[in-house]
């Protein structure tokens, strides 16, 4: 993903009411949702491709990981939902499930080699502090968007990752509170992860719009 597109910097260029809410601050370095949309991408490659290791990667990532629901956050919904249109998959994959670990002793096959890393890695339990996260889960019909408010604070850095489904294409557009553009996705995946340092405390929003035919069930998530 490509950080302020010029085009669509441009695009947004009437709205800019005051100075993006973005400090001159390096960013720091990746943490626990740009981890989970990396365990993600690799669950969706092992499965795709057989390959059990790559599946084992994706698990040990994604179980680092320790998920809390998200508070304080606002959603709202718009748009009208294209008539019809199939429900699809019900949730976005979750690499850290026992579910996760049955598929990998699936692809291992006879292989005992394939089958002793499975069973190491089950048998393992995460060592010292796991990192945190927020999630918040929604359906979103096609034809709609939804619209979040999240508070992130001046001069840290913040991160979040929009996982679909895979059931249908999302578009995901970040902006501050003056309407100015932090990052977004645009292109056919349901699938971003974006980071920045915000310039004060501030409340950022965050629109994710389902341009596919079918329901899509994703994961938003920050650190």
């Amino acid at each position: 993903m490509t950080r302020l597109p010029l085009i669509l910097t441009l695009l947004a260029a009437p709205a800019l009411a005051q100075e993006a809410n973005l400090s001159q601050a390096p960013h720091g370095t990746p943490g626990p949702a740009a981890t989970l949309a990396m365990a993600q991408r690799l669950y969706d490659r092992a499965l795709a491709d057989g390959d059990t290791q790559m599946l084992l990667t994706a698990i040990h990532l994604a179980r680092a990981i320790t998920l809390r629901p998200a508070t304080g956050w606002q959603k709202d919904t718009t748009g009208t939902a294209i008539p019809d249109q199939p429900q699809g998959t019900s949730a976005t994959p979750n690499p850290a499930s026992p579910a996760a670990i049955a598929l990998a002793r699936s692809l291992a096959g006879d292989d005992p080699n394939l089958q002793d890393l499975v069973y190491d890695l089950d048998a393992q339990l995460p060592r010292g502090r796991t990192e945190g996260a927020s999630l918040a889960r929604s359906d979103l019909a096609a034809g709609q968007s939804d619209i979040w408010q999240i508070a992130f604070f001046g001069e840290s850095h913040a991160e979040l990752a929009v996982l679909g489904d895979g059931d249908a294409n999302l578009d995901v557009v970040v902006t501050d509170e003056g309407g100015n553009l932090i990052c977004a996705d645009l292109s056919a995946s349901d699938q971003m992860s974006c980071d920045f340092v915000p310039a004060r405390n501030g409340f950022f929003t965050v629109s994710v719009a389902n341009t596919g035919a079918q329901v899509n069930s994703y994961s938003l998530i920050t650190n």
